[in-house]
This record gives C-alpha cells, structure tokens and sequence, in this order.
C-alpha cells in the first residue's frame, strides 16, 4: 500500500464518496475538524491485501474509490467471501481494540482509502456524537446485510443465490449514482462471486448460461449487463 503525498490528498469537502461513508453530509466547519483527525490517504493495487485475517491491525478505512472484496479464510482452504466494498464502505472497524482482525480484505481494483488511527477514531468519538449514532448505524446496517446474507446463502436454490446477489450490488451501485440500465463495469470474477454465494465456479457457470439465454442478466469480461430487472428482482426476493 503506498501512502499518497500530504499536497495530493483531497478534502473531505470533495469527497464523492462521503455521502455514503462514515463522514456523511454535515457543515463545512464539521468536515474541516473532522479531516484533521484523519491519518492519511493510501492507494491499494489490485489483488493487494489491505490485511489478513489474524493481523494486528489497529486502522479503519473508508473505501474512496474502487471495489474491494472481505472474506473468511475456512479451515478447508476455501475462501467465503462475505461483502463486497464500494465506494464509501467503511471496513477495517473493531470494537475491541486489542483483538486481532478477524477477517481479510483484498482490492479487486485499484483503490484509493481515507485512514483512522484508533487513536483519532477515539478522539473523534469523543467530541462527536452524531459520530458515534453514525459508526452504530453502520454497524447495524452491516449486521442486518450479513444476516440477510446468511439466509439466501444457506437456503436458496443456485439461481436465487445469484439474483439475490446481483440485485444487493446493483442496488447498491445505482445509489452511487451508477447507471445500471446500461452496461457497467463488474470486475468481479466468476470465482469470486462463487466464493460470495457459497456455489462452485461451474454451477455458476451453468446459472450465468441460463440466465443469459433468459435475457434477464448477462455478467462476462467485467462488465453487467441486465435485461429484465423485473424478473431478476422477483427471482432474489422469491425465497426471503
């Protein structure tokens, strides 16, 4: 990771992603505090890991710019991924400090990251309490998404699986302003999204055949293209 140079760090007041960050839509003079308490601006390449899982790891991020994926390392090997990062998205969060990182993140793009200490996190709490009502509401929105997750993962049918997961980033997508009803840039790859919905690379394979042979959504060379929204949404919310 490669710290970018104090001059060339943006403000806060420029930031496209804050609506939906930890900082979100408050007054100039907020923001100007606020940025005084932030630690640094990163760029993260590709398949780089901001950490690992186990790490001593004593900052949290907000995503700026870019997609990022956070996973679970299993005993077996295997990898379950369990949120995709976008813009905005703040990660790297623990609410006991002397804990180790329970989880990885890799960048699946290039990506540019705002940093907080501990130490300036704790200040900021300090001073702040719509802060602190926003990192709770953060929280809770993650624990609600990850129990939603839970139940279409566990108990869904293949094609379920994929809906209800295409629906989550393309919702998501269109609130940060992504025209979604052309086609958009997806750089996950069919291993990762796999690894998200808990099926093999070739049952998805055979999913992603039939839904594009549908004319519901077709998902190939990084890029997303929906043709029915209507079925697609009916299909993830078929078994919620």
């Amino acid at each position: 990771m490669k710290k970018i140079p104090p001059r060339k760090q943006s403000s806060c007041l420029n930031c496209e992603a804050r609506e939906f960050a930890w900082f979100e839509s408050v007054s100039k003079g907020q923001l100007v505090e606020r940025e005084k308490n932030r630690t640094g601006q990163y760029l993260l390449a590709a398949n780089e890991h901001l950490f690992i899982e186990g790490d001593e790891h004593h900052t949290a991020y907000t995503l700026k710019k870019g997609w990022a994926i956070c996973y679970k390392q299993l005993k077996d090997g295997q990898r379950q991924i369990v949120h995709i990062a976008l813009a905005g998205d703040f990660i790297g969060y623990k609410s006991e400090p002397d804990e180790p990182i329970d989880y990885s993140v890799m960048a699946v793009t290039d990506c540019e990251l705002c940093s907080f200490s501990e130490e300036s996190m704790s200040e900021l709490l300090k001073v702040d309490i719509n802060l602190i009502h926003r990192l709770i509401a953060i929280q809770t929105k993650q624990n609600k998404t990850c129990r939603k997750s839970l139940s279409y993962v566990g108990q869904s049918q293949a094609k379920n699986k994929v809906a209800f997961f295409l629906v989550d980033l393309i919702e998501r997508l269109k609130r940060r302003g992504v025209d979604v009803n052309s086609t958009v840039d997806f750089p996950l790859s069919r291993v990762d999204i796999a690894d998200a919905i808990g099926i093999t690379p070739v049952h998805l394979g055979r999913v992603s055949v039939e839904l594009s042979q549908n004319e519901i959504v077709e998902c190939r060379h990084n890029s997303l293209s929906v043709k029915n929204y209507a079925v697609l949404k009916n299909m993830a919310d078929s078994d919620l």
